[in-house]
């Protein structure tokens, strides 16, 4: 199920698609999807957002239409005490497994973009934003571990967007305001 807030005046082609999955019953795996919903609530046109419980391959057909993806998830106790940021990287070993995705229907950040490069002959750059989180029991609250990841993604997110959709020419500093990017001489 893919969650997204409609928008009638939407885009075909956006700079930015936030995937942020998970399952919100269990705890701290709920990360990636509050993080997607909140990046969905700034109404930025240059931007969607979706908020799924977890990667499949029709996901394709929004990646074709983004130049930058982030994927948002929880990442366990074997995440490093801060959030990680990394580049998803394809190879050819992934180019060759791309099938797996077709057949699964879920699938991990890197087949998901491999499959858009061989679906559509050409994917966004990625990066996998993972969450440190430690609670996955059956629960809607997050720990504050979680808290503080959600809250450091967000403000990581906006820095992506400062530095990738920045209007060309323009040398004075963005201004935030609640949370929500504003470039100074454009509009989002």
């Amino acid at each position: 199920m893919i969650l997204t807030i409609p928008d009638a005046q939407a885009p075909t082609r956006y700079p930015f698609l936030i995937i942020g999955y998970g399952n919100d019953l269990q705890g701290d795996d709920a990360v990636g999807l509050k993080v997607a919903m909140t990046v969905a609530n700034w109404h930025l046109s240059s931007v969607k957002s979706l908020a799924v419980h977890q990667l499949m391959t029709e996901l394709s057909a929004e990646m074709i239409r983004a130049d930058y993806v982030i994927f948002v998830e929880a990442c366990g106790t074997s995440c490093a005490p801060t959030i990680q940021l990394d580049p998803v990287v394809t190879d050819k070993k992934t180019l060759a497994h791309c099938a797996e995705p077709l057949l699964n229907h879920t699938c991990e950040p890197s087949a998901l973009v491999a499959l858009t490069q061989v679906l559509c002959g050409r994917h966004p750059q990625a990066w996998l934003l993972q969450i440190p989180t430690e609670h996955h029991e059956p629960s809607k609250s997050l720990s504050k571990t979680a808290q503080r990841g959600v809250d450091h993604a967000l403000r990581t997110i906006e820095q992506f967007f400062i530095t990738y959709l920045w209007p060309t020419g323009v040398k004075s500093e963005p201004t935030m305001k609640s949370s929500v990017p504003t470039f100074a001489g454009g509009k989002t």
